[in-house]
């Protein structure tokens, strides 16, 4: 539940600062997957988000205007400190948190044998399984 606040308070955070800095967010697509828009925002230097580790998020909603998927794009500074490429969380109808997926750098991926990390969680939003994969994407490791 924390978690999904967080969520919900980043997006939050991410709708006032568009409004408040005049941040422009595309429509990139006006029927998805999820029978909604798809909408990026991309961030500059000045802005708080990227200064946080952010380039641009893309938010897919459904027909409802919910929030189906978020994509962040890191920066390149993130990027090379952290080793996290992009990140993608999964939400269900009920914008509830259902899976989080990391992707990470060669760099990374090099050093420890890990190029993505998906975590799977049960409906009170509680993480009930990891998932490690290689390059190649075969599972590595897996746990419960």
């Amino acid at each position: 539940m924390k978690k999904l606040i967080s969520i919900l308070l980043c997006i939050l955070l991410i709708v006032i600062s568009t409004s408040l800095f005049a941040q422009i967010s595309d429509i990139i697509d006006t029927r998805n997957e999820f029978g909604g828009e798809t909408m990026m925002t991309p961030f500059s230097a000045d802005d708080a988000e990227y200064k946080e580790g952010t380039a641009k998020t893309i938010l897919y909603l459904n027909g409802n205007y919910k929030i189906m998927k978020r994509e962040i794009i890191r920066t390149d500074e993130y990027n090379k400190s952290s080793g996290i490429v992009k990140s993608i969380t999964y939400f269900d109808d009920d914008e509830k948190l259902i899976k989080d997926e990391y992707f990470y750098n060669n760099n990374y991926a090099l050093k420890k044998g890990i190029a993505k990390d998906v975590f799977y969680f049960d409906s009170n939003e509680k993480k009930m399984k990891a998932e490690a994969y290689d390059r190649n994407g075969l599972l590595i490791k897996s746990s419960q």
